[in-house]
């Protein structure tokens, strides 16, 4: 826990609110999708297009949720590893593990996404669900991702993105910046945390500048699908 001393201030930021709210964090996604959270994970697994018995690492994993899915697609003798920065979020994953019947096949790490602590080359897949807003650095968060895929290996992010419809857009906006804090609020007792949810989103890349960067470094064949009228988008890339 000493490492979290040389977290720079956003790190900081985004490690204190996460702390905060990761018991509510699965409840919060529903409300921030307007329910479509789980169809949008779904729609990411399958783009991985993963097989029986390869390794798999979860960057930003939050609470599990996706790392479920994706040991789900690798039993009976794959591996994935669940990493977070938070140790309130992989207390949340660790409990929603208790049940799971592939449980044997996860691993649950704390560390950084932009020091990820695995060798060049180990995996066959990496994903990272709503993790790449929240980082200090997205280049070097990116520049991780493909440095510990294996050459022929996946990348796949999911994240909240800009809606294409520009009356949507601007309605979004407001229900983002007004309605979930309000609801946040009561929910948690935390409107910080969703005051900065907003402005994450606002300040994040539009999802074409995000395929740009993943061809910037290094990853080939980039696709991005919109979904939900452009409220999240996945990107898939492959490292050479």
């Amino acid at each position: 826990m000493e490492a979290i001393n040389y977290l720079s201030s956003k790190e900081q930021l985004v490690f204190s609110i996460f702390r905060r709210i990761a018991p509510r964090y699965d409840l919060v996604n529903t409300i921030v999708s307007f329910g479509r959270h789980h169809s949008w994970r779904k729609f990411m697994v399958d783009k991985a297009g993963l097989s029986p018995g390869q390794r798999v690492l979860d960057v930003c994993c939050g609470t599990g949720l996706i790392t479920k899915d994706l040991a789900a697609r690798v039993e009976p003798l794959g591996k994935v590893v669940g990493l977070d920065l938070s140790p309130e979020m992989l207390a949340v994953a660790q409990k929603n593990l208790e049940n799971f019947p592939h449980k044997h096949l996860i691993q649950l790490v704390q560390g950084n996404a932009m020091a990820l602590p695995f060798p060049e080359g180990t995996f066959d897949c990496v994903t990272i669900g709503y993790g790449l807003r929240n980082v200090t650095d997205l280049r070097q968060t990116l520049r991780e991702l493909f440095r510990v895929l294996k050459p022929g290996g996946k990348v796949v992010s999911l994240e909240l993105a800009k809606p294409s419809p520009p009356l949507f857009n601007k309605i979004y906006h407001l229900y983002m910046a007004t309605f979930l804090p309000f609801i946040g609020t009561i929910l948690t007792r935390h409107k910080e945390a969703y005051l900065y949810l907003h402005r994450s989103v606002v300040s994040y890349p539009h999802q074409h500048e995000i395929t740009r960067l993943f061809t910037e470094v290094g990853f080939h064949a980039v696709t991005c699908s919109e979904l939900s009228w452009g409220l999240a988008a996945v990107h898939v890339g492959f490292k050479p």
